[in-house]
């Protein structure tokens, strides 16, 4: 006796099977059984496949347009390339307090008017008045390295 399969829309992530609008082939008996009844997946409608490719679509341009913008983005600081700080120092030149991925954000922010979110900044270790790359990751693809000048803050 063969074992017959059935197509089904996944409607929830399942371990083993897939993610959510996935098309999977299981077993008739535990699509019957089990994931249709608990709305765990869907049989295949001709409707359901049209949203599935305008979902695909969709998702396809949002990225395109995700991946244009940050590609702008990258274009503007490689121009500006260089950004000032000021923090109070000792005489050594060791800094007070510390700089954050959030002051890096908002110091580009302040140059280039464009924000984004500060997860994105990889930070090397800061402790004193001089120059750094900071590494700024926008997507797996898209990286642009920056440096960092901090100079002492004489108003204090």
């Amino acid at each position: 006796m063969t074992k017959k399969y059935i197509e089904l829309i996944l409607n929830n992530k399942i371990e083993h099977l897939g993610k959510p609008k996935t098309i999977i082939k299981v077993a008739a008996g535990y699509a019957r059984n089990y994931l249709v009844p608990t709305q765990q997946a869907s049989i295949i409608t001709k409707s359901k496949l049209k949203q599935i490719e305008n979902l695909e679509r969709k998702k396809i341009l949002q990225q395109k347009t995700e991946q244009k913008k940050f590609l702008l983005l990258k274009s503007i600081l490689e121009k500006v390339h260089k950004f000032t700080i000021k923090r109070k120092s000792n005489i050594t030149g060791q800094i007070f307090g510390s700089v954050s991925e959030k002051d890096i954000s908002q110091i580009i922010y302040s140059v280039i008017g464009q924000q984004f979110d500060k997860n994105c900044i990889i930070l090397p270790e800061i402790k004193y008045i001089g120059h750094y790359t900071i590494n700024i990751v926008l997507t797996e693809t898209i990286k642009v390295d920056i440096q960092l000048q901090i100079l002492p803050d004489i108003n204090h």
